[in-house]
C-alpha cells in the first residue's frame, strides 16, 4: 500500500498524475479497474485506470451514473474508512440485483471496495473495481485498506492548498490586465473575486 500512498503524493503535487495514481491503486489491490470519485461534488474529470474506461463508459452511457446503488454505502465509508457491496448486500441479492446483473457482469465484473481519502470538507473515495472471478476482498485486505484510508488524507490537504494557491495566480494574471475574475466552488459559492470582479457584483 505504500505505492499508492507515493504515487498519491506526486499527483497531489502534480494534477496531471492522477490517472498514474489509479494504474498504481489498481494494480497494488489486485483490482481490474481503479477511479477516483468526488463524493460530495465533482472533479472536471473522473481519474481512472485504463482498465476501468469500458465500465466507466457504460456507467455513463448506461445511466448507470444515475442509479448506482454503491452510494448508499457513503456512511459506512465516512465512519470506517472503507466499505464494500457486502455491507449494502447479500450475496443473494447481488446474484439477482440488475446493477450487478445488467451492468457489472457483462463487464466480468462484480465486486467492489470502496476507499476514503479525505481531509477538511473534501471528501474522495477509491473505487476499486474486481473481477468476478477474483472474488471479493478478504478481510485482512479491508483492514490494509481501512489503513491506507487514514493515511492518504495530508494529500487531499496538500492537492487542496496548491488548487488555492493556483486559483489566486490566475486570478493575479487577470487582474493584472484589468479582467475580471469570479470563481466558484463546485457548489456554486463565490471562493475568490478580484477588484474588477467585485465592481461587477
Amino acid at each position: 500500500m505504500g505505492a499508492i500512498s507515493t504515487a498519491f503524493s506526486a499527483a497531489a503535487l502534480d494534477p496531471s498524475q492522477w490517472d498514474a495514481a489509479m494504474e498504481v491503486a489498481d494494480k497494488a489491490t489486485g483490482s481490474a479497474g481503479a477511479l477516483l470519485f468526488d463524493v460530495k461534488g465533482c472533479f472536471p474529470r473522473i481519474p481512472h485506470s485504463q482498465s476501468a474506461a469500458p465500465a466507466f463508459e457504460s456507467y455513463v452511457e448506461g445511466g448507470w451514473i444515475n442509479r448506482d446503488e454503491r452510494y448508499r454505502l457513503t456512511p459506512s465509508l465516512m465512519r470506517n474508512g472503507v466499505a464494500t457491496d457486502l455491507d449494502l448486500f447479500t450475496p443473494d441479492d447481488i446474484a439477482t440485483h440488475p446493477y450487478y446483473q445488467e451492468f457489472l457482469a457483462p463487464l466480468g465484473l462484480r465486486w467492489y471496495a470502496a476507499v476514503k481519502v479525505a481531509a477538511g470538507d473534501d471528501f474522495w473515495c477509491i473505487s476499486l473495481q474486481r473481477s468476478i472471478d477474483r472474488g471479493p476482498f478478504s478481510p485482512i485486505e479491508l483492514a490494509e485498506l481501512a489503513k491506507l484510508s487514514r493515511q492518504l488524507g495530508p494529500s487531499v490537504a496538500v492537492a487542496r492548498a496548491l488548487g488555492f494557491a493556483r486559483a489566486e495566480a490566475a486570478s493575479d494574471a487577470f487582474s493584472a490586465s484589468g479582467t475580471a475574475v469570479i470563481m466558484l466552488d463546485r457548489g456554486g459559492k463565490v471562493i475568490l473575486v478580484n477588484q474588477a470582479g467585485e465592481r461587477l457584483l
